[in-house]
């Protein structure tokens, strides 16, 4: 009886929260908030941001450290991925386009299909908040053949 009644009282709580999330104006739910990428509709290459069609979404989130000086191999990625720097600092070099570095506290949206490799170009570990958009049966990083 007492799960039940915590049950209820947290359903009663949450939708109360949820319903006045929804009456905000501003969208904006909560009372403290840092945002990290606004609404970016194009990758850091100006490529239109488009999910995988036709397929179950599945979201991976990883974070990935980099020792000072150390680069991740030449790779791509066929999905939407939002990478966030929680430490240091990592250069992104592109195919086709100038390298771009990202600090600790920078977010983005990495180009897709695009060959790149990142390298931590600081002098401390760089850990990246990497979260891909993928979808079932597609991978998330694409690595050229050998």
């Amino acid at each position: 009886m007492k799960s039940a009644v915590l049950v209820g009282t947290c359903c009663l709580v949450l939708g109360g929260f949820a319903a006045g999330a929804l009456a905000q104006d501003n969208g904006n739910a909560y009372s403290d908030v840092e945002v990290l990428l606004d609404k970016s509709e194009t990758t850091i290459t100006k490529q239109p941001l488009v999910y995988p069609e036709g397929r179950q979404a599945q979201v991976t989130s990883l974070v990935i450290t980099l020792a000072p000086g150390e680069a991740v191999k030449e790779h791509m990625h066929p999905i939407p991925l939002y990478g966030y720097i929680l430490d240091g600092e990592l250069t992104i070099t592109y195919e086709k386009e100038a390298p771009l570095t990202f600090k600790k506290g920078e977010a983005f949206i990495e180009a897709v299909n695009t060959w790149h490799f990142g390298k931590n170009t600081g002098t401390v570990p760089t850990r990246i908040l990497a979260v891909f958009m993928g979808a079932k049966d597609l991978p998330n990083v694409i690595r050229p053949p050998e």
